[in-house]
């Protein structure tokens, strides 16, 4: 004790410094269960995509704050052109927000996964999964992120299919 006695302030030091480091990793580091609670507060949950998964790809999705001009159905529609034979999840307005170069626009966020709503989820590997949004004014798409989705052909457009005679 007498050696605690002489040393008071540097330990305390010690332990200030590794407290306030392990607040910081606590509430900053992207692993910490804090961390990813804090990332998601205010947001809007996509089948099969947490805030953290959607955050890694910019994306960060709110409740709608507006009026769209488009419907669901044209998003579905934008959806199963820019992913052909996947299944539509989950349709929601939302406000969208680009955390990597800015902007907030209103859009319609489509989840779509190519198991079928009731198939098991594969073993031995992800889920394959797409996001698609679409511009709730426009109905154009505005971005889309796919993971571990299977390779399909892209259909022909009518200037490349065969003609009549």
């Amino acid at each position: 004790m007498r050696w605690l006695s002489r040393h008071q302030v540097p330990v305390a030091l010690v332990l200030m410094v590794a407290a306030t480091w392990g607040a910081l990793w606590v509430v900053y580091d992207y692993r910490s269960p804090i961390s990813q609670f804090l990332r998601g507060v205010g947001t809007v949950q996509m089948d099969g995509w947490s805030a953290y998964d959607l955050d890694t790809v910019c994306v960060r999705l709110e409740p709608a704050t507006g009026t769209p001009t488009t419907t669901a159905e044209n998003a579905i529609e934008v959806a199963r052109s820019a992913y052909p034979g996947g299944y539509i999840r989950e349709v929601l307005l939302v406000s969208f927000h680009d955390t990597c170069n800015g902007g907030e626009r209103l859009a319609w966020a489509v989840a779509v996964s190519w198991t079928g709503p009731r198939a098991p989820a594969p073993t031995g590997g992800p889920r394959p999964r797409a996001i698609v949004l679409v511009d709730a004014s426009s109905g154009q798409l505005m971005a889309s992120h796919a993971e571990h989705a299977p390779a399909v052909s892209p259909s022909p457009s009518p200037s490349q299919s065969p003609s009549q005679s």
